[in-house]
């Protein structure tokens, strides 16, 4: 999952700006002190030495401040990125799933553009568990996750639901480019192997869901997708 600007919170708010402004006084401060310095008004040279000292300590205690905000605001913007991401798989998790399908809907419902969600979930995951163990389940499923991402367009989002499901946003697509979208992912997946020697195929089915016409809440759109999937895979079965 890729995070625009617009995704991330606005991390320039009162934070920086309050430490702009300690970092002004504290500049202004020493100014102060070095003023009579510049108007030969020093005493002895015993206070233009102390007026000295006092000034570059609040310096380095200036840029001390400045060098901690940035550190803490990378710090903060790192620690919301991990909150987002699936750890096993890199992509997007639930909760940015859910968070990445709000802004979209109110993003398009401000412009009346479309967008679709995709999921895909593969077929025969317990068994590829049972037989490999969970371990190369947990390899195969990171694979599934970075082959995803890079099959996706520049603007699309991957997300992992949780346990084999994957989620797909593609904004600003019709029924006919989701279809396409969904065609591609199950492609890609299919042309992976499986297994000590890769000779075991893996396959997926999808559904998808469309705004706002299967739904136009997250959790419609989310039921409407999952009710697709399931009778992708229903199909399949009967066939």
């Amino acid at each position: 999952m890729t995070m625009t600007p617009d995704d991330r919170p606005n991390f320039q708010g009162r934070g920086p700006i309050a430490t702009g402004l300690l970092v002004a006084g504290l500049v202004a401060i020493a100014a102060g002190l070095l003023a009579p310095l510049l108007l030969g008004s020093f005493s002895s040279s015993q206070a233009l030495v102390l007026a000295i000292v006092e000034a570059l300590c609040l310096i380095v205690l200036a840029v001390g401040v400045l060098v901690l905000g940035r550190r803490l605001r990378a710090s903060h913007e790192a620690l919301w990125e991990l909150a987002r991401r699936d750890e096993l798989t890199g992509v997007g998790n639930y909760r940015s799933l859910h968070e990445r399908l709000t802004e979209e809907i109110a993003r398009h419902r401000r412009h009346s553009r479309e967008f679709a969600l995709v999921l895909l979930d593969l077929d025969g995951f317990k068994q590829i568990n049972e037989d490999f163990g969970h371990l190369e389940g947990d390899r195969l499923l990171s694979e599934i996750g970075r082959a995803l991402s890079a099959e996706v367009r520049g603007g699309d989002s991957v997300f992992r639901q949780g346990g084999d499901e994957f989620a797909v946003i593609v904004p600003e697509a019709n029924a006919e480019e989701a279809g396409e979208v969904a065609v591609r992912l199950r492609n890609r997946v299919g042309r992976r192997g499986f297994g000590s020697d890769e000779a075991r195929p893996v396959s997926a089915a999808t559904g998808f869901a469309m705004f706002p016409a299967d739904g136009t809440t997250v959790d419609k759109l989310l039921g409407f997708a999952d009710g697709d999937l399931f009778a992708a895979k229903r199909d399949r079965r009967v066939a």
